[in-house]
């Protein structure tokens, strides 16, 4: 019986400590939860990027120093916390890189530092923040971002913002061709991989006409449409000055201002700029003497014969956007000078007319815009010094030329002070076939690193430009020798 008893106490004493180490464990538990609801994020759980940041953004510590092997190695600062309602600063700065700000000289070993997206200093001995992203360009070449006047297949259709895929290769291959801005549709927006903040930097920027001899109906009928407009203003002006001076007088009707005719109101003040695609001498000067007597800014694409009506267009104000290597046989049927050639652009320059550079197909492919050495857009440039353009003339028609033709070169186009951080680092002088795009920043953010994708990685990894040795000898092998 007593060993029994003294059995029930063991065994009641057990249960109540199993009892007791449960209780324990709960409130543990309870602890845990509620620790878990005050933190705002799990401790395991990493720290989500925010939408704004390139998927090639580094975010490693910054370094104090850098090594001249690795030219472009990019490392990032941490961030401070801001104040209560005040955004963290972001700096960025491209250090020991021959810089081409393109309207300005040339800078051996400089900085361009850069803050929140803008270019914020540039110069040898700029003093970098404590807190600062910093890409090494030792041995490399800075330049601006490249514009392009023409593009298709980077950004989507209607508001890029709103159709643009941001991750899409083509938009890859593009700022791996060194592009950062470029025409979509009727906007004018950046290359912004990774994101859709601060995309588009003019909106509405062209009015395309149509003012062709094949067509003299709708020549007529613009003509006739924009000769009513005129009136309307002269109208209008008549009226402001008669009620400046107190005369009693009925302001002129506007009703059927809207539609075309408010387009084409907005043309004559300069809110927009027409671009109409023409060629051959007589179409182009036709267009030049339009805008003369209308008095609106005009762009004119193709322009193959640009050579031959050079002064007409540089009377009017014009700008036009060609392709140097565009191929148009003279019509012998002309008794006259005509087609293409090679001298084009800098016959158009010489002349006054602002010229942007684009190659023959707009479109990212293996024989357009972006995508093959030989037709990226800097080569179309590179042809154009082969048709007599200087070095310094054929840069600026994919940079601030073509940014002044796209009416955006008080945001891009050349390196300055205020302007938005949009730069590419390469190898070499960009007017050069060899030349390759090692780091392409837009907007003050890495968004490609030739290093971090596998388009070009391989092709001259070490970054030196040359031409490659191959064990081979002519006449050409269809194999390798062994």
């Amino acid at each position: 019986m007593t060993r029994a008893t003294g059995h029930s106490v063991w065994r009641m004493s057990s249960r109540s400590a199993l009892r007791g180490l449960l209780a324990v464990m709960w409130l543990l538990c309870g602890a845990v939860v509620v620790l878990g609801d005050a933190e705002t994020q799990p401790a395991l759980q990493p720290a989500s990027r925010p939408a704004s940041q390139p998927a090639s953004q580094p975010t490693s510590q910054a370094v104090a120093t850098t090594t001249q092997s690795q030219p472009t190695t990019t490392t990032q600062a941490t961030t401070t916390q801001p104040g209560e309602g005040e955004p963290a600063e972001r700096w960025l700065a491209v250090v020991n890189g021959r810089v081409h700000t393109v309207t300005g000289p040339v800078l051996d070993g400089a900085t361009v530092l850069c803050k929140d997206g803008v270019i914020s200093a540039i110069g040898t001995g700029v003093a970098l923040p404590a807190e600062c992203q910093v890409v090494d360009a030792a041995g490399r070449e800075v330049y601006p971002g490249l514009v392009a006047a023409a593009a298709g297949g980077i950004h989507g259709g209607g508001d890029p913002a709103d159709t643009t895929n941001v991750y899409s290769l083509n938009m890859l291959i593009a700022l791996a061709g060194g592009i950062t801005t470029a025409i979509a549709g009727d906007h004018v927006a950046k290359l912004t991989f990774g994101t859709t903040e601060g995309m588009v930097l003019r909106s509405g920027a062209f009015l395309k006409l149509k003012y062709s001899s094949r067509d003299p109906l709708a020549r007529a009928k613009l003509r006739a449409d924009l000769e009513r407009v005129r009136a309307h203003v002269r109208e209008v002006a008549a009226y402001e000055r008669q009620k400046s001076r107190g005369d009693d007088v009925k302001p002129p009707d506007k009703e059927w201002i809207k539609g075309k005719y408010d387009r084409y109101l907005k043309l004559l003040r300069r809110e927009l700029v027409g671009m109409v695609s023409a060629g051959e001498e007589q179409e182009l000067r036709d267009v030049a003497e339009l805008a003369q007597t209308f008095g609106f800014d005009l762009v004119v694409r193709g322009a193959h014969e640009g050579w031959r009506a050079a002064s007409a267009l540089g009377r009017a104000g014009a700008a036009a956007i060609v392709t140097p290597r565009a191929d148009v046989a003279p019509d012998e049927r002309l008794n006259r000078p005509n087609g293409s050639t090679i001298e084009n652009a800098r016959i158009l320059r010489e002349h006054g007319v602002r010229v942007a550079v684009i190659p023959n197909t707009a479109a990212i492919t293996v024989w357009g815009l972006a995508g093959r050495d030989l037709l990226h857009l800097n080569m179309e440039a590179a042809f154009a010094v082969r048709g007599g353009m200087s070095n310094d003339d054929a840069l600026k028609t994919i940079t601030i030329d073509a940014a002044r033709v796209l009416g955006v070169d008080d945001r891009v186009g050349s390196l300055e002070v205020g302007k938005d951080a949009d730069l590419l680092i390469c190898d070499g002088d960009l007017l050069h076939y060899m030349t390759q795009v090692h780091t392409t920043i837009v907007n003050g953010r890495v968004v490609y690193e030739k290093a971090k994708e596998s388009l070009f990685a391989h092709i001259r990894p070490e970054g030196k430009p040359g031409v490659s040795d191959f064990d081979d000898q002519w006449p050409r092998q269809l194999t390798w020798p062994d």
